[in-house]
């Protein structure tokens, strides 16, 4: 009997043991059912869902391995319950484009309206936009602004006032389908960006070159001779007026006479001025010859001048002799000036420089010391052996021609 109880009582002690589990078991779930929260995640396209005793959300993240950049957001609400919803709003760049200035905006949500307030744009009326104010923002989007301005226009003297799109000159008129011909200008640079306001103005500019011509008057010169007496003139030249052609350029602006340039001016024939011979030789009743005695001593090649002087020579020449003169200041073939002692020689057969001394075989004329600085035709062809130089004409008239002899000096 004993042993019956005691199985009993054992096998009680067992069913009340595991019913007490079992309590404390239904009591720990439904402890943890109280405290697990159903978290929802998305992140764009993707979403998942975990359950989660602890609801922080670094822990959450950490546990789902996801990941936030610099200026990505997180928005999380939870409700009375225990579900949680976190969006991930993912930072992306949009750039508004001003023509050719562009800013980059990061958003992470938005519209096209927050994007133009946030690059500070004002708009006109006469703007447009290539997106809608509420359209939803998104990564990579170009929002592009079309600007407008009202241009006043003279066209060949034709004034209007246009609407154009931003850009240059060039494509505006291009805009308003106005062609450029040959002879039009535009009166600012077709490259330029357009203005509000901007004026353009448009001319038909054509140029002639007109031809005239101008006489010149020729002047009359003066020039002193010997070959004439004192108070003689002479007209040595006859002047001739010349031209001038003078090429003017007119500029036309839509038919109408604007401006005219001297483009050129030049000399097309030359003035021939007239010239007076203005005689400087005094009337005289006979020549001075400087005839006197030279004697010469042909064995040591020695002469005694006029003066007394001895010379000595290193070779003589004889021949015949003429006489020239020549105007006022004339220079020889070797640049010297025409003057008494200056002779012309075949240099051939005197080398100019040469010094020399000179007189007449007839003993009349002593012509004296001389230097080879001339030459002339009859000296080179023969005719004569040296052209003699007198200041004026009728010395040369009184010497002739006669033959001389030449002292060579050393």
């Amino acid at each position: 009997m004993d042993s019956q109880k005691n199985n009993r009582f054992s096998g009680l002690k067992k069913a009340i043991s595991v019913t007490v589990m079992g309590a404390v078991c239904l009591t720990a779930a439904v402890s943890v059912a109280s405290l697990s929260k159903t978290v929802t995640i998305t992140d764009g396209d993707k979403t998942m869902t975990i359950n989660t005793m602890n609801p922080d959300t670094k822990a959450i993240l950490e546990k789902t391995g996801v990941e936030l950049g610099k200026n990505d957001k997180l928005v999380r609400t939870d409700d009375d319950g225990h579900n949680v919803n976190i969006s991930i709003l993912r930072a992306f760049s949009v750039d508004v484009i001003d023509q050719d200035k562009t800013k980059t905006l990061t958003f992470n949500d938005g519209t096209v309206a927050d994007a133009l307030k946030a690059a500070g744009m004002t708009l006109s009326k006469k703007d447009t936009v290539s997106f809608s104010a509420n359209t939803e923002l998104e990564p990579d989007m170009e929002i592009k602004i079309a600007r407008w301005y009202t241009v006043n226009l003279d066209v060949r003297g034709k004034k209007m006032t246009k609407d154009v799109p931003a850009g240059t000159v060039s494509e505006a008129l291009d805009f308003l389908n106005i062609k450029l011909g040959k002879n039009d200008v535009v009166c600012v640079d077709s490259d330029k960006k357009v203005t509000e306001g901007m004026d353009i103005t448009i001319q038909t500019v054509t140029y002639k070159n007109v031809t005239s011509k101008e006489t010149i008057e020729y002047k009359t010169e003066t020039k002193d001779t010997s070959e004439l007496y004192q108070g003689e003139t002479q007209l040595e030249r006859e002047g001739q007026n010349g031209e001038r052609t003078i090429v003017t350029r007119q500029k036309y602006i839509n038919g109408e006479l604007d401006s005219e340039k001297e483009i050129s001016n030049k000399v097309t024939k030359k003035p021939v001025n007239e010239i007076i011979l203005n005689g400087t030789a005094e009337k005289i009743d006979y020549i001075q010859t400087n005839a006197g005695q030279v004697e010469v001593n042909e064995t040591e090649n020695v002469l005694i001048d006029t003066n007394g002087n001895t010379v000595s020579y290193s070779r003589v020449l004889t021949g015949s002799g003429t006489a020239y003169t020549a105007p006022a200041g004339a220079l020889t073939s070797t640049g010297r000036l025409a003057q008494y002692g200056v002779v012309a020689v075949n240099p051939n057969v005197i080398p100019y420089g040469s010094n020399l001394y000179i007189v007449s075989n007839d003993g009349e004329i002593v012509y004296g010391y001389a230097v080879a600085g001339d030459t002339g035709g009859a000296m080179m062809s023969g005719q004569a052996i040296c052209d003699l130089y007198y200041p004026t004409y009728d010395e040369c008239t009184v010497f002739g021609r006669r033959d001389i002899t030449i002292y060579v000096l050393d």
